[in-house]
């Protein structure tokens, strides 16, 4: 028998059921560990991993997971060599014979990590004895290589605890949400109660047999002497004191900003290094520009409005489709679906499939502001997420460029498309760059237009209208901005000139590609929020462009760094200073008297504010763009088909849609102290020039330009309707007639004066 023994350990020794790695390798192990993200102020954001590993040093491991680890798996782990026979006799007396679970395994730590380090195999019938067997080799080979200490060490930096989480640092932020070097002896005993059974012993999940088990370390430490017994009797008086904070890819801070920084940092790694750097194993640390404050500001404004935004619009189509004219919304949603495509490759017909997915099914589906278990078909499914409301939502420094919150979605695991990254068409946001174009073409704000409607023959007889139906009377330049007319802004463009709008549109940081027609105006163009927001960001800056970023640096494990971000200097200039004035001054206006007005009377806002709300057509987008000369942030809201939208402006406004995420999030951020240097801000006071050329009302019902002697000569006469389409070429001959007519009445009637 021992001879059969003896033969047996030998061919396991000599490799025959699977080479043993030698010291060398040993020596060189090296584990996945997840690269982590920060926010500012080196709080954790998140992860990138195959493994779910962080690694940590063996004197920032704290006292009382070694002593609860010893305590429980291997209380002679100090004076073995790897392998305890006493332990084995101890397993085989207590556990097997007397059916004392309490005793533990007989395996040493070190036969743990051989185990973790190197997966066991199957071998059939004899698979325990041979794994068994390399362990106790490999663990004798690693005790000749590394201290106790650098064991205990690689262990807890590889053990599994479950829920995808490898090792005490990552298992710490888990279920504490701290560091592994701050816990205590009950926490610490919680943890190393897991590794009995990962899943049985999961303080989320079995609250009640982790309590048991915690209870039983913390007597395990008590008797070996790592816990005085009064001590040991308050800790389990105690409850579990689960923090519970899941950190994955859909989860933690700013998911969808994460994604953004992946792939940037993946471009740096391959430009520069090559295959050197892996960013899922090697332990990377990479900082962003993230305030975690004002992320968790955004997360809670867009959560609180969009929730009840949802609730309207289920209200608003109470029984109905909003694709109902519009049957390829759906038909073309139904065909993208996995469930279909799958049904479809099996050879189904298209009936078939109609059937199959009109089964009802158990399902987990998001719904404001969680996920629900529903019972539904997947019919029923598709047409419950081609209802939801998304929205992006984003917040930067207009001096620096730095992106402070991003917020790309309404809920990462299930819509993963970046809504701020996203194009869609803008809206009336698009206008403040027609009417800085048209100052710096040498327009005033007190310049007056009439809000009739015309043909624009020049441009395929465009004619833009008012969505209120109102074109009587005359604005001025700046009331066309403050009052979002799209007659007004229609006007000033062909007058302005289309490529010099759009020349302007790309200097302020507009990379879409843009038609050359004079509707882009109105927002026609199909523009990311991000883009949108260095548009703004010029006016906040005094004029320069500044390029949004968010990465500042990339360290490896060691600390070196492998990137660093330069920092831009005041920015590019776009716009001259009196354009720029102008520009804050009458896009104030907007917020005090105009169509943000509510920012003030409901949201109660006091900072000096400017923006543009923005709506377009059918309602299908709502936006709103909003800044301090601090801080730029904008809102876009709408679903994922432009053809799902509110049937009403009132509903599908972006004043509506979009401004309260900007509301409630700028209210929170006012009542924190801590962002005086945001919301005390001031713009520049206008010099006695720039107060002349502002000095005129939003609006009058006759035409301001109009001289004395103009308006004698109207006397008793009535202006032709406003709402009466006219050639804009027949106008205008039309108007050099009548200007003719004029000037040679005055002419006689100075005359006339003279005589007498």
């Amino acid at each position: 028998m021992g001879g059969a023994v003896f033969v047996f350990l030998l061919l396991v020794y000599l490799g025959f059921f699977g080479r043993l790695p030698n010291k060398t390798e040993l020596a060189q192990i090296d584990n996945d560990v997840a690269s982590e993200v920060y926010a500012e102020g080196s709080v954790l954001m998140g992860k990138y991993y195959y493994q779910n590993r962080m690694s940590i040093e063996n004197k920032r491991i704290s006292k009382h997971v070694k002593n609860a680890l010893v305590a429980t798996e291997d209380k002679r782990f100090f004076e073995h060599e790897g392998f305890d026979i006493f332990s084995l006799g101890r397993v085989l007396f207590k556990t097997i014979l007397l059916q004392n679970k309490s005793q533990g395994g007989g395996s040493t730590i070190s036969q743990q990590l051989a185990k973790n380090l190197y997966p066991r195999k199957n071998y059939g019938p004899f698979s325990m004895p041979i794994n068994k067997s390399k362990e106790i080799f490999i663990a004798s080979r690693l005790e000749d290589v590394y201290s106790k200490e650098d064991i205990l060490t690689l262990y807890l930096n590889t053990v599994p605890f479950g829920e995808d989480v490898y090792g005490i640092e990552a298992a710490s932020q888990r279920y504490f949400n701290k560091h592994s070097s701050h816990l205590q002896a009950k926490e610490a005993a919680v943890l190393v109660g897991m590794l009995a059974a990962n899943t049985a012993y999961n303080p989320r999940v079995n609250a009640q047999n982790s309590l048991k088990r915690r209870n039983l370390v913390l007597d395990r430490m008590t008797e070996f002497g790592f816990l005085a017994a009064d001590e040991a009797e308050e800790l389990k008086k105690a409850d579990l004191g689960l923090n519970y904070r899941r950190i994955d890819h859909n989860t933690g801070i700013a998911p969808y900003f994460r994604e953004l920084i992946r792939k940037k940092v993946e471009g740096i790694l391959s430009d520069t290094y090559g295959d050197e750097y892996n960013l899922y194993k090697d332990g990377l640390k990479i900082y962003t520009t993230i305030d975690p404050t004002l992320q968790q500001y955004a997360n809670e404004a867009v959560q609180q409005h969009m929730a009840v935004l949802q609730t309207q619009f289920k209200n608003h189509w109470k029984n109905r489709d909003p694709w109902k004219n519009q049957p390829a919304v759906f038909d073309n949603a139904l065909h993208a679906s996995a469930r279909y495509k799958k049904l479809k490759a099996s050879g189904k017909s298209e009936d078939e499939i109609r059937s199959e997915m009109e089964k009802l099914k158990e399902m987990i589906v998001f719904a404001y502001p969680n996920e629900k278990k529903v019972k539904l078909s997947p019919i029923d499914s598709i047409k419950h997420y081609l209802k939801i409301l998304n929205t992006g939502f984003m917040v930067m420094d207009p001096h620096n460029g730095q992106i402070l919150s991003w917020v790309g979605g309404v809920n990462h695991k299930y819509f993963q498309y970046d809504h701020v990254t996203s194009r869609r068409q803008v809206g009336s946001t698009f206008k403040p760059i027609v009417y800085a174009a048209a100052l710096m073409d040498g327009m005033s704000p007190c310049d007056y237009f009439s809000n009739e409607r015309r043909i624009y023959h020049q441009y395929d007889d465009w004619s833009p209208t008012n969505s209120n139906g109102d074109h009587l009377g005359y604005y001025s330049m700046k009331g066309g901005l403050a009052n979002s007319v799209n007659t007004i802004t229609a006007e000033i463009m062909i007058k302005t000139g289309v490529d010099k709008v759009l020349k302007l549109a790309k200097n302020m940081g507009i990379h879409s590609s843009l038609p050359p027609v004079p509707s882009i105006s109105l927002g026609t163009g199909e523009i990311s929020l991000q883009e949108m927001l260095s548009v703004y960001a010029c006016f906040a800056n005094n004029g320069s462009k500044i390029e949004p970023f968010g990465l500042l640096r990339i360290e490896d494990r060691t600390g070196k760094v492998l990137y660093q971000h330069e920092p831009q200097i005041k920015g590019f200039p776009v716009m001259d200073r009196q354009t720029t004035d102008l520009m804050n001054y009458m896009l104030q206006e907007v917020v005090n008297n105009g169509t943000a007005r509510s920012l003030r009377s409901t949201y109660r806002l006091r900072s000096q504010m400017a923006g543009k709300t923005g709506t377009t057509q059918n309602n299908a987008d709502g936006w709103f763009i909003g800044y301090t000369p601090s801080l730029v942030a904008g809102a876009w809201v709408g679903a994922q088909s432009p053809a799902v939208h509110f049937r009403s402006t009132a509903l599908g406004q972006g004043a509506h849609m979009a401004l309260p995420i900007y509301g409630i999030f700028m209210r929170k951020v006012e009542q924190d102290p801590n962002y005086r240097k945001y919301t005390n801000a001031r713009f520049s006071n206008l010099n006695e020039d720039l107060l002349a050329m502002v000095d005129c009302a939003n609006f009058s019902e006759d035409n301001p330009d109009r001289s004395f002697f103009d308006n004698i000569f109207r006397w008793g006469k009535k202006d032709p309707d406003p709402r009466k389409l006219k050639p804009t070429d027949e106008e205008d001959k039309d108007e050099e007639e009548r200007s003719k007519k004029r000037k040679g009445l005055l002419n006689r009637m100075k005359d006339l004066f003279k005589k007498k």
